[in-house]
């Protein structure tokens, strides 16, 4: 079978998984055109669906930009065969309707790709629902969508790698690609599409994403499979058995009747293993910091070890305090396995006023308590995501030291650090836990600091072992290694665990030294009131790279917006025309 034949079987087996499901959202038209050619269901979801009046005498019919997105694929993609009342329904919340943007920028995304179709659909109305024509609401989408796919491809993706988020990206461009009127947009939302693939394909490890994540989703930093990209996964690399549940989430139905296809050499970069165990380094465009802060925020840059059986990873998030990410993860290891079972991570949850407030309008006063009450996991006193700006790591290869430093003021002094309880953790000696994990490959975390075993359940939320390190300079270090790749088996990991970390120095000079098993040396060197300064076999680390630096990456210079990928003798460009000489499109949203 050809690649795309491959696509096309795979997705027959999504949309009639999307189509068993109990759901009447706008996005199950699509499963039940794919499917069933039931332009009568499709039809009344969205007359049912695409639009709500709250309460109140002035109240007006509204819709949110997901719901936008979704209203309008389905029009552009069955149109023609829908009832003449569910495309009047459409038209006149575009007309009538108030329709939020958000303040995220997928949402902005969703928003402006919705508008700008719906402008071109009805493009002889009068006015728009904004008190704006259409041709002026489509010129400020198109001029949107645009810069944001430059700034995309010059400085990396800002509301980056998301499990949760990054098909509300991904999606929009290939309906953009697909039903955009003008030839040039249609191309750069398709190469923006690609590209979003490639992340994925770039970091793709045992049916999941490794890799740091801008948002992760509630407490699912735990779970083998998070968020809702199974299913783009799925579809566009395979490499791994259907599973109805899991890829079957009703956005799916947008990915799987889209005419836009990635190419076929991305599927091959994610599914190829031969080259492991390798790293992967990204750059992404800096955190959008708008209080509170004395420095502006750097690039984020990320750094994967991709191991045939787990991977790894850091990211050096370039932030100052009080700003501190919603629900980032920062560092974590995983591999193959069921949920809550192969994961390591740890976060220290910072909970400042400030924290929300340094990136988000609204009163500083306010903020932490109007963010905090509809999402309360987001203050948790035992999560596991959100990052802190008192953390600073160094990681190389497979092993990973991390340190805090968290003032008497922070009303958290403690780091969260989750163990899976399926695992059997020996105590070894100088303080490691070390298992081994399915006999594939060996693990070891040492906590610094003191702590206590707990174990943490929340429904099918979280379930495992909370280890809380209850000091202001506490710290985790962890290493992993292939089982065929250590002398002496699991006794000889655990033997090697003897005398590797010197925490002589730590706090009070702010050194902590690490031997790794492979021989290098890696370290920190935070004295209390300076920049930490890190360092491997004595020489400082640069995290200066490239969009991408990966075996499969041949150019990806920061500025240019030209990627080229390679695989053995295949090769593809990606070229945004970019003018490194011009100005970026500022960013107005969250990422």
């Amino acid at each position: 079978m050809t690649y795309t034949e491959q696509v096309d079987a795979r997705a027959q087996q999504i949309g009639e998984a999307i189509r068993e499901r109990p759901d009447s959202s706008i996005w199950m038209a699509h499963a039940a055109m794919f499917c069933d050619q039931d332009a009568a269901l499709a039809s009344n979801l969205l007359v049912e669906n695409f639009g709500h009046i709250g309460d109140g005498a002035f109240a007006r019919n509204a819709a949110g930009t997901f719901d936008v997105l979704a209203a309008m694929s389905v029009v552009c993609r069955w149109g023609d065969d829908l009832t003449p009342e569910a495309l009047d329904h459409v038209r006149g919340m575009f007309i009538d309707g108030v329709l939020s943007r958000g303040n995220t920028e997928n949402h902005w995304l969703m928003h402006y790709v919705g508008s700008l179709l719906a402008c071109e659909r009805w493009a002889s109305e009068p006015i728009w629902w904004n008190g704006l024509t259409p041709a002026a609401t489509r010129a400020e989408a198109d001029r949107w969508l645009r810069g944001i796919i430059e700034r995309t491809a010059r400085c990396g993706h800002h509301e980056y790698d998301s499990p949760q988020y990054h098909p509300w990206h991904l999606l929009p461009m290939a309906v953009l690609a697909d039903h955009a009127a003008d030839e040039s947009l249609r191309g750069l939302a398709a190469d923006a599409a690609s590209l979003f693939t490639a992340d994925m394909a770039l970091e793709y490890a045992q049916g999941g994403w490794a890799g740091g994540h801008s948002r992760e989703g509630y407490r699912e930093n735990t779970w083998t499979h998070s968020g809702n990209v199974s299913v783009l996964q799925y579809l566009y690399f395979g490499g791994e058995s259907f599973d109805a549940q899991r890829h079957s989430h009703p956005l799916g139905g947008i990915a799987i009747t889209c005419r836009w296809r990635p190419p076929e050499i991305l599927a091959k970069i994610a599914l190829d293993d031969s080259q492991r165990p390798h790293v992967v380094r990204k750059t992404r465009a800096p955190r959008e910091i708008y209080r509170h802060a004395d420095r502006n925020p750097r690039p984020v840059r990320k750094y994967t070890y991709l191991s045939p059986s787990f991977a790894l990873c850091s990211t050096q998030l370039g932030i100052d305090p009080p700003a501190g990410p919603i629900d980032l993860v920062s560092w974590d290891l995983g591999w193959g396995g069921a949920k809550h079972s192969a994961k390591v991570v740890a976060n220290h949850p910072y909970r400042s006023e400030l924290r929300f407030s340094a990136f988000l309008g609204g009163l500083p006063q306010t903020l932490r308590r109007s963010i905090a009450a509809p999402k309360p996991y987001l203050q948790c006193l035992d999560r596991l995501f959100g990052a802190s700006p008192y953390e600073r790591m160094v990681q190389h290869e497979g092993s990973i030291l991390v340190l805090y430093r968290i003032p008497e003021e922070d009303e958290t002094p403690y780091v969260n650090l989750y163990l899976p309880s399926t695992a059997s953790w020996l105590e070894a000696g100088d303080g490691w836990l070390c298992a081994d994990i399915d006999t594939t490959h060996y693990v070891g975390v040492r906590p610094i600091g003191e702590y206590g075993w707990d174990l943490i359940k929340e429904d099918d939320h979280i379930d495992g072992w909370l280890l809380r390190i209850t000091d202001r300079c506490a710290g985790v270090a962890v290493e992993a290694i292939e089982a065929a790749d250590m002398e002496g088996g699991f006794e000889g990991f655990v033997a090697s665990r003897s005398k590797i970390l010197d925490l002589d120095q730590w706090p009070v000079s702010g050194e902590v030294m690490l031997r790794t098993i492979s021989g290098s040396s890696m370290g920190i060197n935070w004295p209390e009131g300076s920049d930490a300064q890190r360092h491997v076999d004595g020489r400082p680390i640069d995290d200066d790279c490239g969009l991408y630096d990966a075996p499969s990456i041949a150019d990806a210079e920061l500025g240019t917006g030209r990627i080229l990928f390679e695989h053995g003798s295949e090769r593809l460009e990606l070229d945004f025309d970019v003018d490194p000489s011009k100005p970026m499109m500022p960013m107005r949203c969250i990422g």
